[in-house]
């Protein structure tokens, strides 16, 4: 019978203090009973996802508010972030409502975090489903560094039935996955810094990115997303498994930068109710045999997203004058990379997304098919697409042009891309319509805009820039492109000749070490010469001298 009174929740708490004493008292005289016997345990380390489902319970139950022991912090997270001030996960943090004051506004740009209240470390009794349960929670010191810290988490009951266990890590297990309900987690290869090994970090989880808002032709989107959703049906996986095929998937993204290579990854991932697994090749400290544990620890259904593998040496494409094994900076080699994607020992079930700017500069056995499946080629923004980007983003947001420009003014500014100028509006009489407005064709409006600017010419990360600085007037955007496109363009000669100018004096600093290099060599080699002669010719001479003695 479950204690009502403040009574009758200490004489139950008592009362299992008492049964732990015995307990004890019994285990000392009796040293060879085993412990389990008369306690059923789970624990939790840190390290594993686990112990954010119990915590983040644990934070939100309401006994942990009577405690007179507590834990104060910002940021609740697996491993090593527990312990970061800084932690940019953003998983406790309390979300503004989009009708929130100017006042609460301004309060949120100081960056402050709600203050998370968790049981501190030592024993702590709570109740759960009508059983008395004891929390422990032991936190380890590996250094002297604060972040080499490692947190256990141990709950127990009386009893061989652990059930009750069991039960209370499901409920929190779901609890945490309502939260992370609509979120795209993401997971970053990271060191530990007191076994120096690797592991997959939780660095973030943000929104799922719609896939609306990736600005791709829409066959090839549409494609694509058809082509994983195949890959991760159930049946698909028995149908590799009957044929003897591996059960592996790789895609490729090439193209300029900001294109949009990653966020279609993300959004796709979002989409797909992946997890996102970001691996840099070019950490120094990544070995060969910490690559093969990252992949091994894997769960099957994700994302691997190796961005930029063009920029790693060991990926890039091999010379005549180079067919040895390679390794970058890391000590990783292109064999050990290919054996990892898709060897004997590869892990099936995840979907593997490699993004490049120089598809040309790669090396073909990387993606070779079998290791890459699909390849999606990524261009700057063409008119069809600049349209595309600029009813997006104003399609909830419109000018009533009508109450401001005569009949003819209007005509010029959607029918004529060629106008000198266009009639701004002050930002005061800017006023919001519905988009089916019949006062403004959007259509119209984002056809004036894209014959502004010339095709294949910016990325749509560049025109999405200059997009959001007029984000609550169109009417400025379409009037100040041209103007910026020219800037824009000069910059980039500028930038282009500089970066010229840099390779040709860092070759001829090249050419010349070479040459010096060659030089030394030859007033060695000469200097080497002369001496062996005037050894040979000292020699001649002594030996002609004994012998005339001789004689």
């Amino acid at each position: 019978m479950e204690p009502s009174s403040s009574f009758g929740k200490f004489f139950y708490f008592s009362y299992f203090a008492v049964g732990s004493y015995l307990a004890k008292s019994l285990l000392d005289q009796v040293g060879s009973l085993p412990l389990h016997l008369l306690y059923s345990t789970v624990e939790v380390q840190s390290h594993d996802d686990a112990y954010n489902y119990l915590l983040f319970w644990l934070t939100k139950q309401r006994f942990n508010e009577s405690k007179n022991r507590l834990i104060a912090s910002t940021s609740l997270s697996s491993g090593l972030d527990y312990f970061s001030e800084d932690s940019d996960d953003g998983e406790f943090d309390d979300m503004l409502d989009a009708e929130a004051s100017d006042a609460e506004w301004k309060a949120s740009l100081s960056n402050t975090r709600q203050l998370l209240w968790s049981p501190s470390e030592g024993i702590h009794y709570f109740r759960y489903g009508g059983r008395c349960l004891a929390l422990t929670r032991e936190i380890e010191e590996r250094g002297a560094m604060l972040y080499t810290r490692t947190d256990k988490l141990r709950i127990s009951c009386l009893g061989w039935d652990a059930s009750i266990l069991k039960q209370l890590l499901l409920e929190a297990r779901v609890e945490y996955s309502q939260k992370e309900k609509g979120k795209t987690v993401i997971y970053r290869g990271a060191k530990r810094s007191y076994d120096n090994d690797f592991y997959w970090a939780r660095s973030t989880a943000r929104p799922a990115r719609p896939l609306s808002t990736v600005i791709l032709d829409h066959e090839e989107k549409t494609a694509f997303i058809q082509d994983v959703q195949q890959y991760l049906h159930p049946s698909t996986m028995r149908w590799y498994s009957d044929r003897g095929i591996p059960y592996r998937r790789g895609y490729l993204f090439y193209g300029p930068p900001g294109t949009g290579k990653s966020s279609l990854a993300f959004a796709a991932a979002g989409f797909l109710g992946l997890n996102v697994y970001i691996l840099d090749l070019n950490a120094t400290q990544l070995t060969e045999d910490a690559l093969a544990q990252l992949f091994q620890e894997l769960p099957r259904r994700c994302l691997v997203l190796l961005e930029d593998i063009d920029t790693n040496e060991v990926t890039s494409r091999r010379s005549d004058e180079s067919k040895k094994k390679r390794k970058g900076n890391n000590k990783i080699s292109l064999s050990a990379l290919l054996n990892t994607i898709d060897g004997v020992a590869a892990q099936e079930g995840r979907v593997l997304v490699m993004t490049t700017n120089h598809q040309e500069n790669l090396d073909p056995a990387l993606i070779r098919p079998g290791r890459v499946d699909y390849q999606i080629e990524f261009k700057l923004a063409n008119r069809n697409l600049m349209m595309q980007m600029f009813q997006n983003l104003f399609r909830d947001v419109l000018p009533s042009i009508d109450s401001h420009l005569e009949d003819n003014e209007t005509d010029t500014l959607l029918l004529t891309s060629t106008a000198e100028k266009v009639p701004l509006l002050p930002a005061a009489d800017h006023a919001l319509i519905r988009p089916e407005s019949p006062e403004v064709d959007m259509e119209q409006l984002a056809a004036t805009f894209a014959e502004k600017i010339p095709e294949l010419t910016f990325s749509p990360a560049e025109i999405q820039g200059y997009l959001l600085c007029h984000k609550s007037s169109p009417l400025d955007a379409i009037a100040h492109v041209e103007s910026w496109g020219e800037k824009t363009l000069e910059e980039k000669k500028k930038k282009d000749t500089e970066r010229e100018s840099k390779e040709e004096d860092k070759n001829s600093m090249k050419d010349k070490a070479k040459k010096d290099k060659k030089g030394k060599k030859g007033k060695k080699g000469k200097k080497g010469k002369k001496g062996k002669k005037g050894k040979k010719g000292k020699k001649g001479k002594k030996g002609k001298k004994e012998k005339e003695s001789k004689d």
